[in-house]
């Protein structure tokens, strides 16, 4: 199964010319774009990073590659961004949960019951992209592009019949992540905190039984076998974007920077097709494998909003204002 990122395409247009610095070197001198990915080193994705060094390397004449840390190995995302900003590392793929440490009210990109599908992500993006690249040019990086990974839904080893059900369960919460942490909270589940690299083992000690995340995700990153069902309504999409140190990018000549932007202007739509319809495949892949999928509605989606009204509410003035919460709610609605 081919698991393609819209990383992969941002990745695949730094091909044609992205350089480590400025400076022309030869090909015994090949200088290394770092990147970071919490992708497993024999997953589609770290591959296709493979790939893109080949391909670099030919494309430079030997003069530009790419220096791979796959499966976590830089850290989590607060750690790979920490080393970007001090040079140590030069680009990542960072989900919503990493932006919100640098540009807070981006928040609600993945607050519950924010943007709960496709179409609400696309009007969101539309509309706020200018203001949230502006906000992480301010604070030292570049945002190259937006990228997404699927559907959000809730996965478990014990049936999913309600919302609460989670109360009884051992949900994993990504010590970064506000709104996973009060979404847990407010339907009275204490979250394990982890970082993402340490979510596979839990698993499969027990230590986490229940987990928030997207078919295509969940299989990429292993965590599908030691789980049984999901809920079948999605909700939310995981949304992410590649970001390259601020430095870093503003040390490449304006035509590398414009063959960069013109490329993946060009092919990010038919990734993003990619992306949605390889987990859609991922979803019918793992009720072939067994899972059950529960479907809530009625009392269940009743509680469901209940909790979404909640965790809003409780971010408001710790990660975005009641006026931002209400502005990308509309956008959201208006699709």
């Amino acid at each position: 199964m081919n698991l393609r990122t819209l990383a992969i395409t941002v990745l695949g247009a730094l091909a044609l010319g992205l350089p480590a610095s400025s400076k022309i070197v030869g090909a015994a001198e090949t200088q290394y774009l770092r990147i970071a990915t919490l992708a497993p080193r024999d997953s589609d994705l770290a591959k296709g990073f493979m790939k893109l060094d080949q391909g670099m390397r030919k494309a430079t004449s030997g003069a530009w590659g790419v220096r791979l840390y796959p499966s976590g190995v830089a850290g989590d995302e607060v750690d790979v961004l920490r080393k970007m900003k001090i040079g140590q590392m030069d680009a990542s793929i960072i989900t919503s949960v990493g932006l919100s440490q640098i540009v807070r009210e981006t928040t609600l990109l993945n607050t519950p019951g924010v943007i709960r599908d496709y179409k609400g992500w696309e009007a969101v993006r539309a509309a706020m992209t200018p203001e949230w690249e502006a906000s992480f040019d301010k604070v030292g990086y570049k945002l190259l592009a937006w990228g997404e990974t699927g559907q959000l839904r809730m996965f478990a080893k014990q049936p999913l019949a309600k919302p609460s059900s989670v109360k009884t369960m051992r949900p994993w919460v990504w010590p970064a992540s506000s709104a996973m942490k009060e979404t847990w909270a407010a339907l009275g589940a204490t979250g394990v905190p982890l970082g993402v690299p340490e979510v596979y083992g839990a698993l499969q000690t027990g230590m986490v039984d229940v987990v928030l995340n997207t078919c295509v995700a969940l299989i990429s990153l292993q965590w599908h076998s030691n789980l049984k069902y999901m809920t079948k309504d999605a909700n939310g999409v995981l949304v992410g974007a590649m970001l390259m140190s601020g430095p870093k990018w503003k040390d490449l000549p304006a035509e590398v920077q414009k063959i960069v932007q013109d490329e993946i202007k060009r092919n990010t739509a038919n990734d993003v097709d990619d992306i949605r319809k390889a987990d859609a495949r991922s979803y019918d892949i793992l009720l072939k494998r067994g899972y059950t999928a529960n479907e809530w509605s009625g009392d269940a989606m009743k509680e469901f909003e209940a909790m979404t009204e909640t965790v809003q509410k409780r971010l408001v003035g710790r990660m975005y204002t009641a006026e931002q919460l209400d502005r990308v709610k509309k956008l959201a609605s208006s699709k």
